[in-house]
């Protein structure tokens, strides 16, 4: 399965001088932490190959190494036409063609989509013309990849919703004429599903004219259904290949070291640390506005599903910002809330996990106004191990994977005393096997009484709610029971004109 006739073959064709880029022997340490240790990758013009791996696994580490964005300590990368003597950095990546688009939005807020562009265009525009020039570059890639987009390449990146600035960031990487190799990191995990096919169908046109590309996502099936190979990392080395035809999501997960079973190592871990629910009263109503109709109950999770878009994060704000926003709403004092974009509102980057992760647990860790320095340790280093995040509590947030660092701030919530738990989307690109942890955690703080309200992007997660409330338009349009949720009857609501919610 992992390295039959077929994988061998296209092997080959990777190693021989038609391949775009190989990658030999990449090691690459971050002081104590070994990110890459002895890993190779090779990519073959007109082909997709899938990048998988746990958060930590080094596939982050890897594609920058490909773009040149960092040097490793020892290997080497070589370049289809590429002079042997010349180093690979990022400006030789950019003259070679090699387009990167992020897992973690790198666009600038206070400037404009088009401006944001202009700053990673390549391509040499007259002094009082690049404005209006780079306008029609931008719009013209939103229209060719995502049609009826509705972004005004104007506006500034943060005044636009998450699916947008990804859209954005992705047309961004378009805006060249050499296009010769493009790696896309997490290039979905804020885009709908209509987004999403769009651009695997323009990244489908690109590698029929030869261009190469390079997927990473979380997201199995869609690494399967759209690659011709998988290469799986594990522990910054390659741990196998795979040819798409033959491999199912639980092979690969299983390659890369995970259970493909639900976790109930944490659920465990979390549930022997605490009580009981005492209370089975109603502690969120929403009698007004967008959400009207929505209630939770003690120890219950609720999700909020549909299409993006539809008001499901405008009833997170509301419930974070009662004070303001107050009229028909009803929460208890002490809440909690994970945003979608942990890059902006999320980390702290100048501070350590441990400071990251207890800044929000000031009743737990102080007396009499003084923080206790044993308490926050102790707190500290309790969250670290429930969730295991690697690195430990002492590492700079900053040196973490994205899936720990949002282990960071799921753990940041409920290591507070909230009663309500409120999460933005807060498994965007975090790996299956993070993902069961996390499932499990918000199971067992449910079991101890806290309310949980999660909205997410991807409907299939839904199954793990008690009750599910679909949003079109900013209104329920149907309320679902457990044993009522699954994608299917989400997806069917959601465009369902004769679905109605009464409160």
């Amino acid at each position: 399965m992992t390295m039959n006739a077929a994988a061998t073959e296209r092997e080959d064709k990777a190693s021989s001088d038609q391949s775009i880029i190989v990658a030999s022997g990449i090691e690459k340490s971050y002081g104590n932490t070994r990110a890459l240790s002895g890993a190779s990758l090779e990519i073959a013009p007109g082909e997709i190959v899938g990048l998988v791996g746990h958060n930590g696994a080094g596939k982050s580490t890897m594609t920058r190494m490909l773009a040149g964005r960092e040097q490793p300590d020892t290997g080497r990368i070589s370049f289809a036409g590429q002079d042997s003597k010349v180093s690979w950095d990022s400006s030789e990546a950019e003259r070679s063609g090699v387009r990167m688009i992020y897992q973690e939005l790198a666009l600038c807020p206070d400037l404009s989509a088009f401006e944001n562009a202009y700053l990673s265009d390549p391509r040499k525009t007259s002094l009082f013309s690049w404005r209006r020039a780079m306008e029609k570059r931008l719009q013209h890639t939103l229209d060719t990849v995502f049609p009826e987009h509705g972004i005004t390449v104007l506006r500034r990146a943060d005044a636009l919703s998450m699916a947008q600035r990804q859209m954005v960031e992705i047309a961004r990487a378009l805006c060249t004429d050499n296009l010769r190799l493009l790696i896309l990191d997490e290039p979905t995990e804020s885009l709908d599903s209509d987004s999403a096919a769009q651009l695997y169908e323009y990244l489908h046109s690109l590698t029929d004219k030869g261009v190469g590309a390079l997927l990473i996502s979380h997201r199995m099936q869609e690494v399967i259904t759209h690659s011709d190979r998988v290469v799986v990392m594990k522990d910054g080395a390659v741990a196998g290949t795979a040819t798409t035809d033959s491999v199912t999501e639980d092979e690969l997960l299983v390659m890369m070291g995970g259970s493909v079973r639900a976790d109930t190592g944490t659920l465990n871990r979390v549930a022997s640390t605490g009580g009981d629910a005492s209370d089975d009263g109603t502690v969120v109503s929403i009698t007004h506005g967008a959400g009207a109709g929505m209630k939770v109950r003690t120890g219950e999770i609720v999700g909020l599903a549909g299409l993006a878009g539809q008001g499901q994060e405008l009833v997170l704000r509301r419930l974070w910002d009662a004070g303001l926003l107050r009229r028909g709403v009803t929460v208890p004092k002490a809440r909690a809330y994970v945003p979608g974009d942990r890059q902006t509102s999320g980390i702290l980057p100048l501070w350590n996990v441990a400071e990251n992760l207890t800044i929000a647990a000031s009743k737990v860790i102080t007396r009499f106004g003084i923080v206790n320095a044993r308490r926050k340790r102790e707190l500290a280093e309790h969250w670290v191990e429930i969730l295991r995040v690697r690195g430990g509590a002492h590492a700079p947030i900053t040196s973490l994977s994205g899936g720990n660092q949002q282990k960071v701030l799921i753990a940041r919530a409920f290591a507070s005393e909230s009663e309500l738990v409120l999460l933005d989307d807060p498994f965007r690109g975090v790996d299956v096997s993070t993902k069961n942890e996390l499932y499990a955690l918000m199971k067992a703080e449910a079991a101890r009484g806290r309310s949980i309200v999660w909205y997410s992007t991807d409907n299939a997660e839904m199954v793990q709610c008690d009750h599910v409330y679909v949003f079109r338009a900013g209104k329920i349009v149907s309320a679902l029971d457990a044993d009522e949720i699954s994608e299917e009857r989400i997806i069917a609501d959601s465009f369902d004109d004769s679905s109605g919610h009464s409160s």
